[in-house]
């Protein structure tokens, strides 16, 4: 329970949901309700007529954020409808909160939910290229390129370009090879330019240095690396070369072998003993050297001749900056190439969603114009992460295109003469009065790697100044207040959020926690130690992991939290697998997402045999699946076989050889024979049960985790079937795929409620935990910057990239070529990255509802992540004395032949009864019928034939739908549009045009139940309700004891209608009927499947409504009544509307006084 006080941002948080024609950005701290109150926008634009659920588009992060969005949507004007019709209801017309219009609209909203667009802005760009593929020369049947599929196209693209340029002889492939790059070492480049389609990377076309500039540093150099290497033993010393000694080395054995003869080889030489001044310069062991005094003078001489700006560092920036000009020319090259590749075959991935979305705005006005106009309000959540081509695609289609020229249509000018010319710039958009909605929270920009530029984000920001506002919501409804305080003493420090945004950080903005008055178990800021054994990193996430999983089941067992309040985060993914292994061992139900837990063994197994089905006489393939896990032979029995006349052939395994070699060959050989009639996802799936891979990874560590990657896998294949690639080389590159993906951690049981969740902090964005565990104080890493964007004024990104071999170590890895001036922009993108740590400390910390407990490191303090907490928590955080408890033991089984055999049995038994069925699901229709067919010997009437005097089925069902609507106060457009898709839906009749020819009929049908007297008693009803489905078991129906009563007879003349047959009827209740007594008959029960078995009657009741003394019951029913079958009908009828009420009064408790029929064609009702 929060305290009902004033918000501080009130105003702000009233002009979200009033001020419906301002473009507004609104700043929302962490837990500030920022999806409220853009759901809250959304549904009072929706209110007050200002847009249709057509033409709102809310855009916002991920697709788990817009599901929740949707939902969030839908339950918000469900609510408000509730609390308008109970007004209604109440009769309090003054105080109602919605007039009738406004009902109206929400309840026409409700019903056309799923024509609002709620999406990722992938999803919504990929609609709108959909609609105008032609204009952006894309095929229609354009598809959306899979995650898996993405880095395999793109590497066989670039290995078949370089293939491409050394056929046709590139001449760039011989000035890269001048200058010493390899093109095949460019790939990362590639990559990197693929990512940034709209970003340019200017190159300075600058010529190598000359030989007359060289010659005096090399002179230099080598006189360096003789001094050094008479320095230095012959052997190496005790603890091995130090770094400088190494440097030497190596120039010496490349001076020896190569002579630095070719230039390349000459400037990398330069480049060993170059360092940026930023660096400390070279440093030495010098009792490592023959002589300590000389050696302080090389290394002097060293540091002279690299460190900073020296004449050779110069020279070595200017021979980069000519690669890097090299490799830039290849890299766009085979970037645009590869753009025009997918654009070919029809396959786009997320990057080309966004640039042909944006192109398709920019370069056509007509286009830009009619889409605004379907669009008219655009809603976009989380807009700190969006990246300049979201941002463009937001402005423009939120914004009208410029006028053509004066006159222009009136002197026949055409449509291209009249458009505006050249490309329209969005930097200079003016949206529409109200059509753009923008929330987002600059101090949570964590993903510049991923294109999310905080700059971008401050240009927009400023936009808005000119044609909207900015407003900021500060209240903070997640967490306790001892979390605002750290917040608020902290990071309002000018270390941390600066009072005045700056190029590189966000402003600061108070959390505005809310005093609680409901107990908790606990709250606070808390801290616990590390002590490992030892000073290594490993080994302090053991102890971290064996500390926070100890505590965490004490509390569990104790009752005080379940599992799933705990959120633990680490800064990195390097150490989450231990960590996932040290919860898992003492019994906490864990998910894990970003470690990387990936199911290699286990895959790899199943890869090998794939690749013994793909080629089965290759010997190679054959013993590689031998001597696998799988089957577990061992060479000597190979050689065995082999020496018995054996051969490895799957496809004909013959009858010699070793024993155990042929079982295993035998079984190879079935699979095969089964792998070339079926198609490889059923063939891999057959396959994956009989290895038993599902309970292999389920068995050990980490077993949910794994097991669900298995399933990750496996499903992989089947989607690579699906989208039309059946065979096993396709099965088993996408195997390949799927490994190499974070996903393929998706858990055995996937949502879980109850499950602790771990992951690391990039993993948390937009997360919340009741107690946040801030774990692993190792792992504070800094990395070089590889690649820096500038932006200027006019907000257009320039690239400069420090082009690298990549390393799959732990050595860093080697420059290849770099932009003149790298230093000074490498400088400049350390400092965005150290602003972006400092926001994503305040992620972590703003995840946390009540505790917020911190993980310390005495040994390595300044190896955490989370030390710029440590002043705080040294003088406001309590400290936790956490001890280590015994993990839970885990069985240890012993299974012999025997016990195996008789648990297979038992299981076998055991899903036999569980086959027998406990109760069965029969329908209220079904009850009724077989009664009848007892009690009368008439056979139940079957699906009408064709030329029937029944309507059938689907009329019916059009008739039920539309009784149902229009118990809802839609307007008659709405209920005209809802039969109009009834009867579409249920395959009626069309014209010539499309539409229902049955729609008249059946809206003056409902008419005429709308006029009936049964109809006005539900509406003044007490509670009414339509189309009710009902579960309820052992229902079993009364004897009916009275015969029904006759109609009532109105004193207003009768109304008159056409009947379902184009004759005239008389409208419902005014026509006198007379009904046939009812028989009473002993209740019948339907057929069970055993004596123990129960029966569960299912129906749906058309309408009931509650009047002062209880309840009434009606059933429509479309029956004509002329066939000769209608009289044994009508019998099930009845007793079908006694079931109803039998049923109703079991699941309310309460009396049902009244059963109604009700013959909408007919004009007849029945009641008793």
């Amino acid at each position: 329970m929060i305290i009902d006080m004033p918000l501080p941002d009130r105003a702000a948080r009233q002009r979200v949901v009033s001020d419906l024609d301002a473009n507004l950005l609104v700043e929302a701290g962490a837990g500030s309700g920022k999806t409220t109150a853009l759901v809250r926008r959304m549904v009072a634009l929706v209110r007050t007529g200002l847009a249709t659920v057509d033409e709102i588009a809310a855009v916002t992060f991920t697709r788990k954020a817009a599901a929740e969005l949707r939902e969030r949507f839908q339950a918000e004007i469900e609510s408000e409808l509730r609390a308008a019709r109970a007004s209604a209801k109440a009769g309090s017309a003054e105080d109602a909160p919605l007039d009738p219009l406004e009902v109206e609209r929400l309840a026409s909203a409700l019903s056309e939910i799923d024509r609002a667009f709620v999406g990722t802005i992938h999803s919504f760009c990929a609609r709108l290229l959909r609609e105008r593929p032609l204009e952006v020369g894309l095929d229609p049947g354009f598809e959306e390129l899979p995650v898996e599929e993405r880095a395999g196209l793109r590497r066989r693209f670039w290995d078949a370009y370089l293939e491409r340029l050394a056929r046709d002889s590139d001449p760039l492939l011989e000035e890269l090879a001048r200058a010493g790059l390899r093109p095949a070492l460019l790939f990362g480049l590639f990559d990197r330019l693929v990512e940034n389609p709209d970003v340019h990377f200017p190159v300075d076309g600058l010529e190598p240095p000359s030989v007359s500039e060289v010659q005096p540093v090399r002179e230099a150099l080598e006189e360096i690396v003789d001094r050094g290497w008479e320095l230095m033993d012959d052997v190496p010393p005790e603890r091995g070369w130090d770094s400088f000694q190494r440097r030497i080395r190596k120039l010496q054995f490349e001076r020896e072998v190569t002579g630095w003869t070719e230039r390349a080889d000459l400037f990398e030489a330069m480049a060993t003993l170059c360092k940026p001044a930023s660096s400390k310069g070279h440093t030495t062991t010098f009792n490592r050297w023959r002589d300590k005094e000389m050696t302080r003078a090389v290394m002097g001489s060293a540091n002279e001749f690299g460190h900073g700006d020296t004449p050779a560092q110069r020279i070595v920036d200017r021979w980069y900056a000519y690669r890097y000009g090299l490799a830039i020319r290849l890299g766009q090259a085979a970037s645009e190439a590869f753009a025009e590749h997918r654009r070919r075959i029809g396959k786009l991935d997320f990057q080309d969603l966004l640039l042909l979305a944006a192109r398709l705005l920019r370069t056509n006005p007509d286009v830009r114009r009619q889409l605004g106009r379907r669009y008219r309000r655009l809603l976009v959540d989380e807009f700190q992460d969006t990246d300049p081509l979201q941002a463009e695609i937001m402005l423009l289609l939120s914004s009208e295109p410029e006028e053509r020229a004066e006159g222009a249509e009136e002197a026949g000018a055409t449509a291209s003469e009249m458009a505006p010319v050249g490309e329209a710039d969005w930097r200079s958009a003016v949206p529409r009065p109200g059509a753009l909605f923008v929330v987002g929270d600059p101090k949570q920009s964590i993903y510049r790697f991923r294109r999310a530029d905080i700059q971008l984000y401050a240009l927009v920001r400023d936009r808005f100044d000119a044609f909207g506002e900015v407003v900021s919501l500060s209240a903070n409804f997640r967490s306790r207040p001892p979390i605002g305080d750290l917040v608020n003493q902290v990071f309002g420090a000018p270390d941390f959020f600066p009072d005045e945004a700056t190029l590189q950080q966000a402003a600061f903005e108070r959390l505005d926690t809310r005093p609680p008055t409901d107990p908790v178990v606990a709250e606070g800021i808390f801290t616990y130690h590390l002590d490992p054994k030892g000073n290594r990193k490993d080994l302090a996430a053991v102890d971290d992991g064996a500390r926070i999983a100890s505590w965490i089941r004490r509390r569990v067992d104790a009752g005080e939290r379940a599992p799933a309040d705990f959120l633990v985060l680490t800064r990195g993914r390097g150490q989450l697998a231990a960590y996932a292994r040290a919860l898992e061992a003492y019994g906490l139900p864990v998910q894990v997402t970003g470690a990387g837990i990936g199911v290699e063994d286990e895959i790899h197994e199943l890869q090998v045999v794939l690749a013994c089905m793909i080629d089965p006489t290759d010997p190679v393939k054959v013993l590689s699946a031998l001597v696998g896990l799988l089957f577990g032979l061992d060479y000597e029995q190979l050689v065995e076989h082999r020496l018995a006349g054996g051969s490895f052939d799957v496809m004909t395994p013959g009858e010699g050889g070793q024993s155990d070699v042929l079982v295993a060959l035998r079984r190879l050989h079935g699979w095969w024979r089964e792998s070339v009639t079926r198609p490889a996802d059923i063939f891999i799936t057959g396959l994956a049960h009989d290895l038993g891979l599902l309970p292999l990874a389920a068995s050990g560590d980490l077993g949910s985790i794994r097991a669900g990657a298995v399933l990750y896998a496996l499903d992989s294949v089947r989607a690579a079937a699906l989208a039309g690639d059946a065979s096993l080389p396709g099965a088993l590159g996408a195997l390949t795929a799927a490994l190499e993906l974070t996903e393929a951690e998706a858990p055995l049981e996937p949502g879980r409620p109850d499950a602790l969740r771990l992951m690391n902090l990039h993993q948390a964005k937009g997360l919340e935990g009741t107690v946040v565990i801030l774990a692993d104080p190792t792992d504070r890493r800094v990395f070089r910057p590889d690649v820096h964007l500038a932006r200027g004024d006019d907000g257009r990104a320039e690239g400069f990239l420090r082009v690298t071999e990549v390393s799959t170590g732990p050595r860093p890895s080697d420059d290849l070529a770099r932009p003149l001036g790298w230093a000074d922009r490498e400088e400049e993108e350390a400092r965005f990255e150290a602003a972006e740590e400092v926001r994503l400390l305040y992620v972590a910390v703003t995840r946390a509802r009540e505790e917020l407990v911190v993980a310390r490191w005495p040994e390595g303090r300044g190896t955490s992540p989370w030390a710029p907490l440590d002043d705080w928590l040294d003088s406001h955080a309590t400290l936790l004395e956490w001890d280590i408890d015994e993990p839970l033991a885990r069985e240890e089984l012993e299974l012999t032949p025997e016990s195996v055999r008789a648990e297979r049995q038992s299981a076998a038994e055991a899903l036999e009864a569980g086959s027998r069925p406990s109760h069965r699901h029969v329908t209220v229709t079904e009850v009724a019928k077989g009664h009848t067919v007892r009690s009368s010997g008439v056979p139940p009437v079957g699906p009408p034939e064709a030329g029937a005097a029944l309507r059938g089925y689907s009329w019916g069902s059009a008739v039920h739908g539309a009784l149902a609507v229009a118990t809802a106060a839609v307007s008659a457009e709405a209920l005209r549009a809802a039969c109009r898709n009834l009867l579409i839906e249920n395959q009626r009749p069309l014209d010539d045009h499309g539409e229902p020819v049955e729609i008249a009929e059946l809206l003056t049908l409902l008419e005429a139940v709308r006029s009936s007297s049964l109809w006005s008693r539900a509406m003044k009803a007490e509670r009414f309700m339509a189309e009710v489905p009902f579960s309820v078991p052992d229902v079993e129906p009364e004897a009916t004891e009275e015969p029904p009563r006759r109609p009532e007879k109105s004193a207003e003349p009768p109304k008159r209608q056409l009947d379902l047959f184009g004759e005239e009827i008389v409208s419902a209740e005014e026509v006198e009927t007379d009904t046939r007594p009812v028989v009473a008959a002993p209740a019948a029960t339907p057929e069970l499947p055993s004596a123990h078995a129960r029966m569960v009657l299912e129906g749906v009741i058309d309408l009931a409504f509650r009047e002062s003394d209880g309840w009434v019951i009606a059933d429509y029913k479309t029956d004509v009544g002329t066939d000769p079958h209608f009289a044994s009908r009508e019998e099930a009828y009845r007793r079908q509307v006694d079931i109803y009420a039998r049923a109703w009064q079991r699941l309310t408790g309460e009396p049902v006084k009244e059963r109604v029929l009700f013959f909408t064609s007919q004009g007849r009702i029945e009641r008793w």
